[in-house]
């Protein structure tokens, strides 16, 4: 979900802007080869704790934005920070996307953490989409994960409760066939609790940024329609998961149901449940303060 800008401070308190962070790795896929951008607080760093923060699919979501609450609050805490914009969406290239998505992007991470030299494992974090996408990298590379936090998504299992598409999936999906202000006020307003921060002009911002690559949307669209499971159910699979993980989830999330997350945290090995009160789809930025306590917290133990 697209956020105001916020400057990024490296360890030594340097103020890092977008443009100072960006990094370019590549990605072999489908015959070709992909452009994965992404940003990074502490390039070349060889020591220390590393986060990789994996955004979701909301219309104009990118590494950078999705996190703009957050990622500061991890670099205060000394980790180095990385945050890819996942195939097709922000600065990188454009994907018709005919698989599971989730492995496609826990791909695109293996190859931004290779490119930046990261050879410890490392903490993932990843919100909706990402969170789809950092259960499919654990899965993949198990010994390449120190811990994982996981965001209002996991798995694309069924919920119990709320078997027809969530309200806030059609309305996403709205705004991918007609990107306009209408159409992404109405998405916003069924995905959070309080509204109030997404003011004209954000939603105008989060808009523009949307239409600045038509291409991705399109190709989102697309990809929906030829490939409806765009992320698989590994329900099944949650408990070969061993690395300690914490599932963060929003009372009133209207997109993945609370259900889901009893399910994964109940089923992986090392899980920790906690469910934010009055709280939507996107608890890092509805509830940033106590998100980036909860999660720093997990993090430093």
């Amino acid at each position: 979900m697209q956020q105001a800008a916020v400057p990024c401070r490296t360890p030594a308190g340097t103020p890092l802007n977008e443009d100072g962070a960006s990094q370019r790795a590549v990605l072999e896929h489908g015959g070709r080869l992909l452009a994965i951008h992404y940003t990074d607080s502490a390039p070349g760093l060889t020591q220390g704790p590393v986060v990789a923060m994996l955004h979701g699919s909301g219309p104009g979501s990118t590494g950078w934005s999705s996190f703009a609450a957050n990622r500061d609050a991890l670099v205060d805490a000394g980790h180095r920070v990385i945050c890819p914009d996942l195939p097709g969406w922000g600065r990188s290239a454009p994907v018709l996307c005919l698989e599971d998505r989730s492995s496609l992007n826990a791909r695109a991470l293996a190859a931004v953490l290779q490119t930046a030299g990261v050879e410890q494992p490392v903490h993932v974090m990843g919100a909706s989409m990402g969170a789809h996408s950092a259960v499919a990298f654990a899965l993949q590379w198990p010994r390449r994960v120190a811990k994982l936090v996981l965001v209002a998504g996991g798995t694309g299992g069924r919920s119990s409760f709320q078997p027809a598409q969530p309200e806030g999936v059609r309305l996403m999906l709205a705004f991918y066939r007609s990107p306009t202000a209408e159409n992404m006020r109405r998405f916003i307003d069924a995905v959070v609790c309080d509204p109030t921060p997404y003011t004209e002009p954000v939603i105008q911002k989060m808009v523009a940024a949307a239409q600045m690559r038509p291409k991705h949307l399109h190709n989102f669209s697309m990809s929906l329609a030829q490939h409806p499971q765009q992320f698989g159910d590994v329900a099944h699979r949650l408990g070969d998961i061993a690395a300690p993980a914490l599932v963060i989830w929003g009372s009133e999330d209207r997109v993945v149901p609370l259900d889901i997350a009893i399910q994964m945290a109940v089923r992986m090995q090392q899980a920790d449940l906690h469910v934010m009160g009055r709280c939507g789809h996107i608890p890092h930025v509805e509830q940033a303060h106590k998100f980036n306590r909860l999660v720093t917290q997990f993090l430093s133990v």
